[in-house]
């Protein structure tokens, strides 16, 4: 909450709470005061928050002298243990910022992400790293580097991930190309290099910030034990999961205190904004805006992929990578999505929401068009073939230059009809979403967990129902 002090503060800054520092009495020139604590120091203005967490800014100068001296003493203080935090993860990630102080992008670049998602409420970057040579975060390969921001920009997670089920040893290509055989590593050998990662990233972290602490972090069924460490506003936390993962997780000290628990968005607020994201366009198209993109990498996650961007959608935290392991998915990949569905409902009750699942025999518009019009993207269980992947790509990339849309689906008819007179596939199964429709032309809308290129491809609804496996899934407000 940002707010405004007479005579003493002036506008508000984006430095927020360092949790090293103590709650004092700052003190004006003037004879003003306020009990806060000191979160920052930019520029000349030094940023605080009070005891009852809203934040002010103030002019270094209209400070009386014992709090002049203060601020610059902590200032310094923070410089030092910066430059070494830095040292220790081989990137710029530190700054005289406190974490979601700090503008997402500029975060961004400095690990050198890549563009995931932009939507109305935040922004992601992702890296999967292992293709970068010789990069190293803690003196350690992650495989995936993800970076959150709030609707303001400014970063609200860093999520790291390092040896783990999913990406370790596995060969696989991303997008189409996932569903190439991997190699499955032995649970020994992926053991052995998670102890490797998690005790290189505890040195690494140690050596800048000392010992950490124990703590249960994160709700439902992924809440776990991790080592934090504390500095100016940020807790970084380590997860270590037997089988499972090594993560490292960078979030707001205040986040971290409340043990990972994320606020509940209202039913009036989600559903206002639900309604925003549905998009109608003149040619007929009706299609959600507004959905995070994740990509699930080189690996078989489009299940906990596809879930976490969905429950983001409907205002619910959540990570694929947490979501595999309490779906139990499978080395490199494979996750049964009732398992999964079970393991989250909890969560997803929490927060206000519900679940819904329902066994079709054939996808009719007028079944998909009642969850699109609520801005309710709809899970979808189908068989990602070539042959529906080659037209989905192509009617995309030919509708969006066509000057009529019913025309140009008529042109299709002849390839769509040599698919569906194959045998109906039961081979690479695959969990996306449906997230538009045209009733005109007989299209639906469908994206895919691979970035942002497959974010929407609009495919014939016969094509649609020849990989059609029968089961779709919702979470409704």
């Amino acid at each position: 909450m940002n707010c405004r002090f007479p005579l003493l503060f002036l506008a508000c800054s984006s430095l927020l709470i360092a949790d090293a520092a103590e709650i004092r009495t700052f003190r004006s020139e003037a004879g003003k005061t306020v009990r806060a604590r000191f979160e920052g120091l930019n520029d000349g203005k030094v940023t605080i928050r009070n005891e009852s967490g809203q934040t002010f800014v103030m002019a270094l100068e209209t400070l009386d002298k014992a709090n002049v001296d203060y601020v610059k003493t902590i200032a310094a203080e923070l410089e030092k243990v910066s430059l070494k935090l830095n040292q220790a993860a081989g990137h710029n990630l530190a700054t005289l910022a406190p974490f979601d102080g700090r503008p997402a992008k500029d975060l961004a670049d400095a690990l050198q992400l890549r563009p995931e998602s932009q939507t109305t409420y935040g922004a992601s970057w992702r890296l999967y790293s292992s293709f970068v040579d010789g990069y190293r975060l803690f003196n350690a390969m992650p495989y995936s580097v993800a970076l959150y921001s709030d609707s303001a920009g400014l970063a609200s997670h860093l999520s790291i991930v390092y040896a783990n089920k999913g990406d370790f040893g596995n060969k696989s290509g991303f997008g189409e190309e996932h569903f190439k055989e991997g190699e499955t590593p032995t649970e020994d050998a992926l053991n052995k290099a998670m102890e490797k990662d998690a005790a290189a990233i505890t040195s690494s972290i140690t050596s800048a910030l000392g010992e950490g602490v124990s703590q249960r972090y994160g709700e439902g069924k992924s809440r776990r034990t991790v080592t934090r460490w504390n500095w100016h506003g940020h807790a970084f936390l380590l997860s270590h999961e037997t089988n499972e993962y090594v993560g490292l997780s960078v979030v707001p000290s205040t986040h971290a205190d409340a043990g990972g628990k994320s606020a509940r968005i209202t039913d009036s607020n989600l559903k206002a904004r639900l309604a925003k994201s549905v998009i109608r366009d003149e040619n007929g198209d009706v299609h959600l805006s507004g959905i995070p993109m994740v990509n699930q990498g080189p690996k078989g996650y489009c299940v906990p992929a596809t879930f976490e961007r969905v429950m983001r959608t409907m205002g619910i935290e959540a990570d694929m990578y947490l979501l595999a392991m309490v779906g139990e998915s499978k080395a490199g990949g494979g996750t049964s999505v009732g398992l999964l569905l079970d393991k989250v409902r909890s969560q997803v009750y929490s927060k206000g929401r519900r679940t819904r699942d329902d066994n079709m025999k054939k996808i009719l518009i007028r079944d998909i068009r009642r969850f699109i019009d609520d801005g309710i993207p709809v899970i979808w269980t189908m068989c990602s073939m070539p042959e529906y992947n080659q037209i989905a790509n192509e009617n995309t990339e030919e509708r969006a230059n066509a000057a009529d849309l019913k025309e140009h689906a008529a042109s299709m008819e002849n390839a769509v009809a040599a698919i569906v007179a194959k045998d109906k596939p039961d081979d690479r199964h695959h969990l996306c979403m449906i997230i538009g429709y045209n009733e005109t032309t007989g299209e639906i809308a469908v994206s895919d967990s691979w970035g942002p290129k497959f974010e929407k491809r609009w495919v014939p609804l016969p094509v649609i129902n020849w990989v059609h496996q029968g089961d779709i899934f919702m979470i409704l407000p």
